[in-house]
This record gives structure tokens, sequence and C-alpha cells, in this order.
């Protein structure tokens, strides 16, 4: 009977040990899941709207910050007005700032660190860099075959990354760089990227005749030279461009007075359709092409 009674109080202070711990820990959980409200010291309200969005960290739903309403990380492509802005003091006894956002169609709002706040639309957009460059050149292509080049203007004269390797190949003939490729237009024309960031206008069999656009737009009033032994080629833009043919330049030609064999062996077009013969021109002791990037892309030109 004694080793019973024994038995049974041991089990009893352990249970009643076992209840005491559970409830330890259960007040202990409470607390912590209680957050101290942040002081506000100060808030004022922004005169006008910007747009903003949010790059991370979490949205309350006051500047007393005790409660989250939202995961900033959710709404990276949201765009937002910075209505307010906070000064407070957290329960740490650090001071900071949060700013009052609320999404452009009114259904997210909340407090956040200002430090996760930055100017401007959201990008919207999910698509990586590769596939937005995938889209960007299906479109450029779609508009090749169509007769037209603007868009695919825009690309070359945008200056791309620097890459390693070399301008040419064993041949002295442009190539993309080392780690990139070939992007077709059609069966033979392809563009791409050099080495120096410079992009390139090619044909798969006309090598010799590849062309290296020269970034960005230049004036009729710059003097062009070439030492590089390849083709390049300048676009040109001026506020009195007519939009038909490019400026005359001492030693140029236009395009339509080149041999119909010449014109032919760059494999590639550098002019819509539809544009003037006149549109670009070329110096074929420098290897230089003058293209106007408004008469180029004129596309309306024969119907005048």
């Amino acid at each position: 009977m004694k080793v019973n009674k024994l038995i049974v109080s041991a089990l009893t202070i352990l249970s009643v040990s076992t209840v005491g711990l559970a409830t330890v820990a259960s007040n202990a959980d409470t607390a912590l899941a209680k957050t101290k409200a942040a002081k506000i010291v100060k808030t004022t309200t922004y005169k006008a709207k910007h747009k903003v969005h949010v790059t991370k960290g979490n949205l309350y739903t006051t500047a007393k910050l005790t409660k989250v309403s939202h995961k900033a990380k959710n709404y990276k492509r949201t765009t937002f007005y910075r209505i307010k802005k906070a000064k407070v003091v957290k329960s740490n006894k650090k001071k900071a700032v949060y700013n009052y956002v609320k999404s452009t169609n009114g259904k997210t709002k909340g407090w956040i660190w200002h430090g996760y706040v930055k100017n401007g639309k959201a990008v919207a957009t999910t698509l990586s860099k590769n596939q937005q460059f995938n889209k960007m050149f299906a479109n450029i292509k779609k508009d090749y075959a169509n007769g037209h080049v603007s868009k695919l203007n825009d690309f070359l004269i945008t200056k791309g990354n620097k890459h390693s390797g070399s301008l040419t190949d064993s041949k002295g003939n442009l190539k993309v760089a080392n780690g990139t490729k070939k992007h077709m237009l059609d069966d033979y024309g392809y563009i791409g990227t050099l080495a120096n960031g410079h992009r390139l206008l090619a044909s798969t069999n006309k090598p010799k005749k590849n062309i290296e656009i020269m970034p960005g737009l230049h004036s009729n009033n710059e003097t062009f030279t070439n030492k590089s032994g390849h083709w390049i080629a300048y676009y040109l833009a001026d506020k009195n461009d007519d939009g038909i043919v490019v400026g005359h330049h001492k030693g140029f030609k236009y395009y339509n007075e080149m041999e119909a064999d010449l014109a032919n062996s760059f494999g590639v077009r550098l002019a819509d359709v539809n544009s003037s013969g006149g549109s670009y021109s070329y110096n074929w002791k420098l290897k230089i092409l003058l293209v106007n990037k408004k008469a180029s892309e004129n596309s309306k030109y024969l119907d005048y």
C-alpha cells in the first residue's frame, strides 16, 4: 500500500509540475505576442500626393506599429500614393520616420518605414530581363518582317553592356561579343551586341558588310570619321529634318544612287520599305553610313 501511495504522489507532483510549466510557457507566448506601441511624436500630411512603390518590410495599420496589415514583398509591383509621414519613437527607444501610403486603387494602405518607400511608379512587369528582351525582340522581328524599322532603330542606337573578347573574328569581320548570341531578323540578317557594347546589324552571308552602330543620335553638323576598317553607321536627328532625306554631306552619296549589286551586298535593311531612297547615305571609301532616323522610319513616303 505504501508503495502505491508513493507512486500516486509522484505522479501527482509530476502532473502539477507539467501543468505549471505549460502555464508559464503560455503566459510567455502571450507576452511575446503583444507588441509595445510606438510613441507618435509628430504627423505631417503631404501637400501633394506623390507616386511611390515599396520594396520590403511591413505595412502597419497605424503609426503605433502594433499590427501588421500587409507584407510589402507582396506589393512590389503596386503603385502607391505617399499621403503622410510620422516621426515616432519605437519600443526599442529608437527614433524613426514612417510613411502612410495608399495604393492608387485605394485597396491597400498602411504605415511603412520611409527607407522602404521609393519614388516613382512600380515596375508592372514580372518578366526577367531575358524575358523582357525576348518580348522586345519578337516585336522588332515582327515589324522588320512587315518592312518597318522603328523598333529596330530604337534598339540599335541604345548602347548595351560591354563584354570580353574582340570586336572582330579571325577574318576581321564584326562578330557578337563573347557570351552573347545572334538574334535573327530573317534567314540571314541578325542583330547583336559587340564587345564594346555597341549594337551590330549584320548578315550571315555578307559578313564583310556587317555594321557597327554608333550609339545615340547625332547631328548633321558633326564631322564623321572612321578608322576602324569596318562599316559603321551614325543615326542622325535634327530639329529641321524633313523626314524624307538625310542631310547632304561632302563625299557621301544617297543610298538610291548606289548600284543595285552594292546596295544588296549589305544583306540587311536600314530603312522602312516605303521610305525614301535618300533616307540614308554612304561613303564607300570611309565605310560610313549616315541614317536619318525620322526619314528611315517614314512608312508613308511612297504614298505621297
